[in-house]
Order: structure tokens, then C-alpha cells, then sequence
């Protein structure tokens, strides 16, 4: 973790120096139909299946993510049952980490973008028991392509990728396909 800060750090750090850099400011906001939490079936045999309780489908999620530069911030909320008074289970996340985005270099009238980044950050499980809720270190990784339908929007389809566990450990990985819109500034 203080290997990926220190990086962290030195990047944001080179970024500054360079004064010719003009850093995009983006502010996104995703909504998923469709997501899933696998728990790590391996680990099963080791820990009394204690990770089972990471294995759910989401029926919603949101989220939002805010870009300054090569340095983005990001929180998702997603819930399995959203037709019930109380769900299953809430999986909130707060993220940090380095990404960017990127405009069609050679058909510049195209108008179409790419987006991703890396991240490290941390996880709340609440579920219907409260004994099982939890806090989960994670990573993750997340790609995005689109449209910039004007100078300052943004529409496109992405993936999230999230891995639950302590360095060393894997607990639960998350896959989110979503639609995401944006405003550039």
C-alpha cells in the first residue's frame, strides 16, 4: 500500500512539473443494471467458507467518479434486492488512484474517447445480519469508451473490476457493467 501511494505521489508530483500539461477535469456519473460479486471459492476449504457471504448479483448500482488530472476520486453503491424494504446485502466503495482520458487522436471529427484508471480503496458490506457486516481492502481497474456528444458531454459503456481482500488475500472479486455519462471542464 505505501509503494502504491509513494507512486501515486511521484506521478502526481512529475505531472505538476510539467507545465504544459493541461489537465482535464471530468465528472462522471455511472448507473449499472448488471453486476456480480464472486467470492473466492479457493479459499473455501481453508476458512469455513466465511467468504460465501461475498457471493450476490446486484440489481443496481451507482456511481460517480471525478477526474483532476492524471488523479481520480470514486464511490459506488450497489444493492441486490431493490425491491425489498431491506436488501440482502449494500456494497458501498471510495476509491483512489491515476487514470485519464483519451480523445480519438486520428479522426478528430469522430468525436469518440477512452477512459480508465487504477485505483486501491476500501469496501463496506451491510448486509440484512448485521453480525456479517464487514469492511474489505480492495484494487481495481476500470475502462470506459464512448462518445463526446458536445465540447463538454460524455456518453459511454464501461467495466469495474474491484478484487476484496488484504495484500496477499483474495476474498471477492466485482464486475460492474455500466452506462456512464459525463461532463468535461
Amino acid at each position: 500500500m505505501k509503494r502504491f501511494l509513494s507512486i501515486l505521489l511521484l506521478g502526481f508530483a512529475a505531472s505538476a512539473a510539467h507545465a504544459q500539461v493541461d489537465w482535464p477535469i471530468v465528472l462522471q456519473l455511472k448507473y449499472s443494471p448488471l453486476g456480480i460479486i464472486d467470492a473466492d471459492e479457493d479459499k473455501f476449504d481453508h476458512d469455513d467458507g466465511s467468504y460465501e457471504k461475498y457471493e450476490m448479483d446486484f440489481e443496481r448500482s451507482w456511481g460517480g467518479r471525478l477526474f483532476v488530472g492524471p488523479i481520480y476520486v470514486a464511490a459506488t453503491r450497489n444493492v441486490t434486492d431493490i425491491n425489498t424494504p431491506t436488501p440482502d446485502a449494500i456494497v458501498e466503495t471510495l476509491s483512489i488512484g491515476l487514470g485519464g482520458i483519451g480523445y480519438d487522436q486520428f479522426a478528430s471529427d469522430s468525436g469518440f474517447y477512452l477512459m480508465g484508471g487504477l485505483g486501491v480503496g476500501a469496501g463496506r458490506f451491510k448486509f440484512k445480519q448485521p453480525e456479517l457486516n464487514d469492511w474489505e481492502a480492495m484494487i481495481e481497474g476500470n475502462a470506459e469508451i464512448g462518445l463526446r456528444l458536445q465540447e463538454h458531454l460524455l456518453l459511454g459503456v464501461g467495466v469495474d473490476y474491484q478484487h476484496f481482500g488484504e495484500p496477499g488475500e483474495s476474498k471477492a472479486h466485482l464486475w460492474n457493467l455500466y452506462i456512464g455519462t459525463g461532463l468535461t471542464f
